[in-house]
């Protein structure tokens, strides 16, 4: 330190850096045996060294590591492998009550369709062939019609389709001879839209909410996230338009009873760009607020599926048939929050709620924070173990910069893997895959338990994060807002956050965090207000929280969770994830038997608590393993691994 120097402040943050800095003079030899000046220099040397040994023994009592001096591993590499294309044909077959997808062009972003339609839980089917989509009563052509892309032939298909009195919906009407069909004259494309605005009609007053009325395509103040959209002139029926008045979604009718619907924009690709978070900040809330531009193009097909297939059958997106899937989620990356954890635990416990505790494995010191995972902390992580809370990890670093870092070679280990946060802006030493593969090796390690979910710090998402975390052995992400995906219901995610290729890791948006004002226990009728909204159409509703203070946070979950316990199933991220991919392989078909109807769910793995919405003049017979729930859906407890046979009547 240089001479005369003053103690610098500490970079790190949110922790005390004590320094000692003498400073030095010239000064007058005095004498050993000059007793007071010798006494008081003994007894300073005597203070300070014991400052020293007291600062060290805090420091090692603090910092030991003998539960992971003899970890090394993990062992077995992670390989990420460049993802092939999807096949649209692994969702092909089913029956006739299924909703069909004519897929005029295989190079499009079907897999939005695909992924969004198992979220609301619609059974369909996808093919390319007229006259087996014709087979359904309500077909959905995507990605276009035009002369190019359906020949007059299969272009007649559909007008017959409409004239037998069924469904067609249509995105993007280019041409092809069928603007009748539709109810309009003409088609204008353009790149000058950003929000579409349902009319106030009858066939659409569940979408009542102003952030319903209004979706957005993009931001409005960026005009390079706007879309491609069309507009159609002329229209019989305007059933949503673009803000500047001009038609966004049409509707024609036939004397038979058909309907034909056709959409002014891309809606494969806008779910599937909203769900790889490339919308460019096409929201109105980051978090706390209710952001459901793509939900309510989800449930919208969901609706007119409803409205026209006789034996339509939906599956609901909640366990147990609640109304809202509520997970309390906590960061844990700050040596403070270490000490409040089984403050929140004892809460946890006592509402009888398990929670999901995102753990930074943080084994050394560096300019954000102390070596917090250490002996010391650990024993709170085996209280949360003991308690049933699930262990996940919130990466080894915490790196503001997780986004950019390069991808790794898929052989990092613990100890070797040695990442430094210098300052914001500044990781050294980190990779993609060394962050998941060493965090979750070392909680395994020390808990016992199979690692499953992951959430990155600051929610840094780097583009190949979704195959990272399947290499890793991870099932289960939250690692952005719902207000940033504009959706509240989880999904599918796709590799490199493109749009060809599916992964098998799934993503559970975050609806409430904790550091956008106001304080939390001073937003709670808010959230309730927000979960509520959800409830309608059984969306999820994720709590982050940091558990550095036990104040305003803590009263914001004594608050919130008695109240929304009526209308809520509450678990952990695990339990969600593993109840949802279950329920994503489930198949529901249906068909005419006998004078009867019957329902068969096809499950490849057990599920239990899967609730279904039949039509109002379906039920099942007083023997059924489906009981009624309050708001007149059916509940099977469990579903077997199989294919269960549920025979319905008038």
């Amino acid at each position: 330190m240089a001479r005369g120097g003053r103690c610098p402040e500490s970079r790190l943050t949110r922790t005390v850096s004590i320094c000692w800095s003498p400073t030095f003079t010239d000064e007058v030899f005095v004498p050993f045996w000059d007793k007071p000046a010798f006494a008081a220099r003994v007894i300073a040397a005597v203070f300070i060294v014991s400052l020293l040994i007291a600062a060290a023994t805090a420091f090692i009592d603090r910092n030991t590591f003998d539960r992971l001096d003899k970890l090394n591993g993990p062992g077995e590499p992670s390989y990420v492998s460049e993802q092939a294309r999807s096949d649209w044909k692994g969702y092909s077959g089913g029956e006739r009550s299924r909703l069909a997808i004519l897929l005029t062009d295989e190079d499009s972003a079907w897999l939005g369709l695909a992924h969004g339609l198992k979220s609301i839980g619609v059974p369909f089917t996808i093919t390319d062939d007229v006259t087996e989509a014709t087979r359904h009563h309500v077909v959905l052509v995507y990605p276009l019609i035009s002369g190019r892309t359906l020949d007059e032939a299969g272009r007649m298909a559909l007008r017959r389709h409409v004239e037998k009195g069924r469904t067609l919906i249509a995105t993007q009407v280019l041409g092809g001879g069928v603007q009748d069909l539709f109810g309009f004259e003409s088609t204008v494309e353009s790149r000058s839209h950003h929000s579409i605005i349902f009319e106030d009609v009858p066939t659409l007053e569940w979408i009542s909410d102003p952030n319903e009325r209004t979706v957005l395509l993009g931001q409005p103040e960026l005009s390079t996230s706007w879309t491609g959209t069309q507009t159609y002139e002329k229209a019989q029926q305007i059933l949503a338009r673009f803000e500047d008045g001009s038609a966004a979604m049409v509707k024609g009718d036939n004397e038979a009873g058909g309907s034909a619907y056709a959409l002014g924009f891309d809606l494969g690709f806008f779910i599937m760009r909203a769900h790889n978070d490339r919308n460019d900040q096409g929201y109105r809330a980051y978090a706390n607020g209710y952001e459901p531009s793509v939900d309510v193009w989800l449930r919208w097909l969901k609706a007119v599926y409803r409205e026209h297939e006789p034996l339509a059958i939906t599956m609901a997106s909640v366990p147990e048939g609640r109304q809202l899937a509520a997970v309390v989620t906590f960061d844990v990356d700050y040596v403070e929050s270490m000490g409040n954890l089984l403050a929140y635990r004892d809460l946890l416990v006592r509402e009888g709620v398990p929670a999901t505790f995102f753990l930074q494995t943080k084994y050394y010191r560096d300019f954000q924070d102390e070596g917090f995972f250490n002996d010391r902390t650990l024993a709170a992580l085996d209280a949360l173990v003991e308690a049933g809370m699930e262990i996940a990890s919130h990466s080894v670093s915490h790196s503001d910069m997780y986004a950019s870092v390069p991808l790794g070679d898929g052989t990092e280990q613990y100890p070797l893997y040695q990442p430094r946060v210098k300052s914001l802006g500044d990781t050294r030493g980190a990779t993609v895959l060394g962050e998941l593969r060493v965090s979750r090796f070392l909680l395994e390690q020390l808990t016992g338990g199979q690692v499953v979910s992951f959430r990155p710090g600051y929610l840094a998402t780097p583009p190949r994060l979704p195959e990272a975390l399947a290499a890793s052995g991870y099932r289960f992400s939250s690692s952005a807002t719902a207000g940033n995906l504009t959706t509240h219901l989880p999904f599918r995610t796709n590799a490199q956050r493109m749009y060809s290729s599916e992964t098998s890791v799934f993503e559970f948006p975050i609806a409430v965090e904790d550091e956008i004002p106001p304080i939390m226990d001073q937003r709670v009728e808010e959230a309730v207000e927000l979960a509520e909204k959800l409830a309608r159409y059984g969306a999820s509703f994720v709590m982050l929280l940091h558990p550095n203070e036990v104040d305003h946070k803590y009263r914001f979950l004594e608050q919130i969770l008695p109240r929304l316990k009526p209308i809520a199933w509450f678990g952990t991220l695990k339990q969600y994830g593993s109840w949802w991919a279950a329920r994503d392989k489930v198949e529901l078909d249906v068909q005419q038997q006998d004078g009867g109807v019957e329902l068969k769910v096809k499950a490849p793995e057990p599920i239990k608590g899967l609730a279904f919405e039949l039509p109002e003049d379906l039920r099942p017979y007083p023997d059924s393993v489906m009981q009624r729930l309050p708001d007149g859906r059916w509940l099977i407890n469990e579903v077997p691994a199989g294919t269960m046979t549920i025979s319905l009547g008038k």
